[in-house]
């Protein structure tokens, strides 16, 4: 009786190994863009901030834009802000209305970019970093908005983004902030990429961190060129 059991139990192991798998998309070529992998949210998030599939084309979504999945949480990370010291600006802050973006570029008047003291790039290589920092709230983006003028607006057209990416040390502090146009190209789809592949080299060592910072606060665009159009 022990025997038949055995046999019994060993048939039903087998039956599981062989079983399908789960219908659905599950990894990041399933999708056309990285958009539709935003939107699905079912493949792996590998660095936990909350975006899908970075390595894909655009179209691409954020956390919370429209049809993508809604920010994580921050919540109890929050506090691991505190632990990266003053935000360190990259040049002085001298204005505060009357901001005019150029072209891609923001106002260095008004956003000179800005990073946190102690961002080092273990800690920005390390999965989920960009999301346990990510603190901007909404005042503050009504805020940045009103700096540059810009008043109603389709919320696809913009986005209130990091200078200097959270991902690459930057801080949450206005003077980092910047509303970003989607058009036309390079935009911050375009910037999007550009700060992942960024990202890629200087968790790689293949560039140091703060150059990288000092790079994309003074002008984004020359490492678009660097990085994304040979590519495209």
């Amino acid at each position: 009786m022990r025997r038949i059991l055995i046999l019994l139990l060993a048939a039903a192991g087998a039956s599981v190994a062989v079983a399908p798998s789960p219908a659905g998309a599950a990894v990041c070529k399933d999708y056309a863009d990285q958009a539709a992998a935003q939107r699905a949210a079912d493949t792996v998030d590998a660095d936990h901030d909350g975006v899908y599939c970075e390595g894909l084309p655009c179209p691409c979504l954020k956390p919370g834009a429209a049809g993508g999945p809604s920010r994580p949480a921050a919540g109890r990370h929050r506090r691991q802000a505190f632990r990266l010291g003053a935000t360190i600006r990259l040049g002085p802050r001298t204005r505060t209305h009357d901001c005019a973006v150029r072209g891609p570029l923001p106002d260095p008047r008004c956003t000179p970019g800005a990073v946190y003291e102690h961002a080092t790039r273990p800690r920005v290589c390390d999965p989920g970093y960009s999301a346990m920092v990510r603190d901007v709230s909404d005042t503050v983006r009504d805020r940045v908005y009103a700096e540059y003028g810009i008043g109603r607006h389709r919320a696809s057209t913009y986005e209130i983004d990091h200078l200097v990416p959270l991902e690459l040390g930057g801080s949450n502090s206005i003077a980092n902030l910047f509303p970003e146009a989607a058009s036309p190209a390079p935009g911050y789809h375009e910037k999007d990429r550009v700060e992942d592949r960024a990202h890629a080299r200087v968790c790689g060592g293949a560039r140091t961190l703060r150059s990288t910072q000092r790079s994309i606060a003074e002008d984004w665009t020359v490492l678009y060129r660097a990085y994304v159009l040979p590519r495209a």
